[in-house]
């Protein structure tokens, strides 16, 4: 294989055709187990938090019409602001996820890629395939 940089083209050994990392092997590692376990953890009640949320909504809007109705703030009414939260809320989940995955996701994920990695090469180099 040859790539073509602007100081001119290079060879670039491939060493073969690449390892699918084992898939199954990952799936099955303890580490794999946690991850998942770890996000249900975050993402099952974050969504039934947020379609409560949402679902309590509709209903005071279908059947609340007087609370829903009524003014704030020169024709700002209750239906209004509780819609505006819903904003909010999907905002904040996402903020919550985001520093929850750096702080408990991120790093597990990082160890299964290097343990991936470091099996993938390894069997690259002993040319065989894992069973």
């Amino acid at each position: 294989m040859s790539v073509t940089t602007t100081e001119g083209r290079v060879d670039v050994p491939t060493g073969g055709p690449p390892h699918e990392p084992d898939w199954e092997a990952i799936e099955a590692s303890p580490e794999f187990r946690e991850l998942v376990a770890k996000r249900r953890r975050f993402v099952v009640p974050a969504t039934v938090g947020f379609l409560t949320w949402y679902l309590a909504f509709i209903l005071l809007a279908g059947y609340a019409d007087g609370f829903m109705g009524e003014s704030l703030y020169q024709g700002f009414t209750v239906g209004y602001a509780i819609a505006l939260t819903q904003f909010f809320m999907v905002w904040g989940l996402s903020v919550a996820y985001v520093r929850y995955s750096e702080r408990e996701l991120d790093p597990l994920r990082d160890a299964i890629t290097a343990r991936a990695e470091a099996d993938t090469r390894a069997a690259t180099v002993s040319g065989g395939d894992r069973a």
